[in-house]
């Protein structure tokens, strides 16, 4: 399932209304019931009962970006896409990436307060965007017309996440990046694994050039033993009535937090896609980033 260059993704209103549309219900009730509970952890305000997001006002959540349309289907952009142009489409090794939102000054605060200053207290809020994101995609690509997608279309049969070196999960003590699959995973009953590990520190991706980017990747990642055996069973799991044909085949999401130039996807996607395949396993990997540069 390959989508073509510079389409436009739009989705239907009952998909809108999960990615932040706030209905006038809850703005009443939130109005009506002003003995809040909590401020707000963005702008510092009282909070309503009926806030959609955990510890933000229903004010900060109207100002969520959320990407509702995109032009580039490979990378998930809402602008215009000279990269994905000009790439050969044998050298992408990941199906495509869809992000949530776009990486505003206000959602690079929330991200920044919770990646770098550890401020556990948006792993909620943010969970819960990558979680509507991911109904979203999951809305996209099996084509539904039910409640219930057809998993014959399109269905995850793993969740993972880009890894940290060991520097960097000492620092900051955990990786952003898998808080946000685990969520995933957890709230749609998906199975989470870390394929992946990261030898060595490449430094922080925001202070280099796109060159400096793409350069850094090689050789940063590798999986963990016995990465296709692993996945055979976590399928095998999964439906006991996979075939042994089906299960040449696993479905990957693969998560990070922010989406850039897409390097870091890229390598990540590569060392998985080459290391199954000279297991005989194929994978489909697809890939959700909280927010696009």
């Amino acid at each position: 399932m390959k989508p073509k260059t510079m389409s436009v993704r739009k989705l239907p209103r009952k998909v809108y209304s999960g990615m932040g549309m706030i209905s006038k219900t809850r703005l009443f009730m939130n109005w009506l019931l002003h003995r809040q509970s909590q401020t707000c952890i963005s702008c510092n305000t009282l909070t309503g009962h009926f806030s959609e997001y955990s510890g933000i006002c229903t004010s900060c959540s109207v100002q969520i970006p959320w990407i509702y349309k995109i032009r580039c289907v490979h990378c998930g952009r809402p602008t215009f896409c000279p990269d994905c142009l000009r790439l050969v489409p044998s050298a992408r090794y990941y199906v495509c990436n869809r992000s949530a939102i776009s990486y505003t000054p206000m959602m690079r605060e929330w991200i920044g307060q919770f990646k770098y200053r550890g401020n556990e207290k948006y792993a909620s809020a943010l969970g819960e965007i990558m979680n509507r994101a991911y109904r979203a995609m999951r809305h996209e690509f099996t084509g539904r017309g039910g409640s219930v997608p057809k998993r014959s279309l399109w269905n995850v049969d793993v969740v993972t996440c880009v890894p940290v070196s060991e520097t960097r999960l000492a620092e900051r003590g955990f990786n952003q990046a898998q808080v946000l699959a685990e969520e995933i995973a957890r709230r749609n009953k998906l199975p989470f694994v870390s394929l992946l590990a990261r030898p060595q520190d490449t430094g922080k991706q925001s202070f280099k050039t796109k060159k400096e980017r793409i350069s850094s990747m090689d050789n940063a990642f590798a999986v963990i033993p016995d990465m296709a055996k692993l996945l055979k069973s976590l399928v095998l799991k999964a439906d006991s009535r996979y075939t042994s044909a089906r299960m040449q085949s696993v479905t990957v999401l693969l998560v990070d937090d922010i989406y850039t130039t897409g390097s870091t996807l890229q390598a990540c996607a590569r060392v998985l896609g080459e290391e199954a395949a000279e297991q005989g396993v194929h994978l489909a990997i697809f890939c959700l980033t909280l927010a696009r540069s």
